[in-house]
């Protein structure tokens, strides 16, 4: 008969051979670079996301399609005057979150306006979602940053709690050594402020709050954003009426979007179905009209869940649709869910 041959190995011995053990593996380690180990995706359907814009609708945000992520958030209440910062362009708008209005005087000296009747009979103008500059309220107020010099009354809409905040009167200086030059003040002349405002590469543009002479640059880098989260101005030509609204709005610098229709199947969609003759520059293609507000005794918001939109973020495709509710689980409004998904 074999004997078999047991070897005990002492406790020490066993230390010994363990921190060997242990060593070794550490230096082996060392060779290589950690990587995390990524969780399953357990949906493969598109991610799903909650802009929190709150009640009030006080914040906007800021959404970046290629990472699914929301990138800033700020108030829309904190600016009155925004100012383009594209090379070779000079737009000027107004706040239309604020339900501000602009009106044309025909008069190139301060002094010389006095009250709300100094006014052209072309009459007050409102910024609209559109963002398009050929519309905007202000409109062409010099020649290459140089001004024309006109006077401009400005109603400047209402704050966070709806109060009206008043009236200005404004004029634009020269843009010179790549900054804006700004001076505004109240009818009878008084608080009167001229502002430098320097454009920034990499944005849009900056901003002016009036209450505190101060330039804001309130936007995210423009290269790092898709859509905007925000209140903004439209217009019912049929009752006249200049009406505030909570929806999306596109970057201009790198975005664009068009809606598709309201009978197609959204899981379905691919990137055949793109069609890039759709694309304008518009920046509220998908808008607000993915909700609908009950009137009557409902007064609260449904979302529009079959209406879908497809975004353009540099040459990459994105379908979207809202879904859920408007509203959070305390049933405060002011939190709308939306699909994301690329089109591949």
């Amino acid at each position: 008969m074999t004997r078999r041959r047991f070897h005990i190995i002492s406790k020490p011995m066993q230390a010994l051979t363990l921190s060997l053990l242990l060593g070794a593996l550490m230096a082996l380690s060392s060779c290589f670079k950690e990587k995390p180990i990524p969780m399953p995706k357990l949906y493969n359907g598109p991610d799903v996301f909650t802009a929190h814009i709150g009640p009030g609708y006080i914040k906007q945000l800021y959404f970046n399609a290629q990472t699914f992520q929301f990138v800033d958030s700020n108030s829309h209440y904190l600016y009155d005057m925004a100012f383009d910062c594209a090379a070779g362009s000079y737009n000027v708008w107004i706040n239309g979150s604020k339900l501000m209005f602009a009106c044309h005087t025909g008069k190139y000296n301060l002094q010389e306006v006095t009250s709300l009747n100094d006014t052209l009979s072309n009459g007050w103008k409102q910024e609209f979602g559109s963002g398009l500059p050929a519309n905007n309220a202000i409109g062409t107020w010099g020649n290459n940053g140089v001004s024309g010099r006109e006077v401009y009354l400005l109603n400047m809409g209402t704050d966070s709690l709806g109060y009206n905040i008043g009236f200005k009167k404004m004029q634009m200086g020269d843009c010179v050594g790549n900054s804006y030059t700004v001076t505004f003040c109240n009818l009878d002349g008084s608080d009167m402020h001229t502002v430098s405002v320097p454009r920034k590469s990499a944005r849009n543009k900056v901003y002016l709050f009036f209450a505190d002479q101060q330039v804001r640059d309130m936007e995210p880098d423009n290269n790092s954003w898709d859509i905007l989260f925000t209140r903004y101005s439209i217009y019912f030509a049929e009752q006249n009426l200049p009406y505030l609204v909570t929806g999306v709005l596109t970057n201009p610098n790198k975005s664009a979007a068009y809606f598709v229709d309201s009978t197609s199947n959204f899981d379905s969609l691919t990137i055949n179905n793109v069609d890039p003759a759709k694309f304008t520059p518009t920046l509220d293609n998908i808008g607000y009209e993915w909700k609908l507000y009950g009137l009557g005794t409902s007064g609260r918001y449904t979302i529009k869940s079959s209406y879908i939109y497809i975004l353009r973020s540099d040459a990459r495709y994105y379908k979207i649709r809202f879904i859920g509710s408007f509203y959070d689980s305390e049933g405060n409004e002011g939190y709308p869910q939306f699909q994301m998904d690329e089109l591949k």
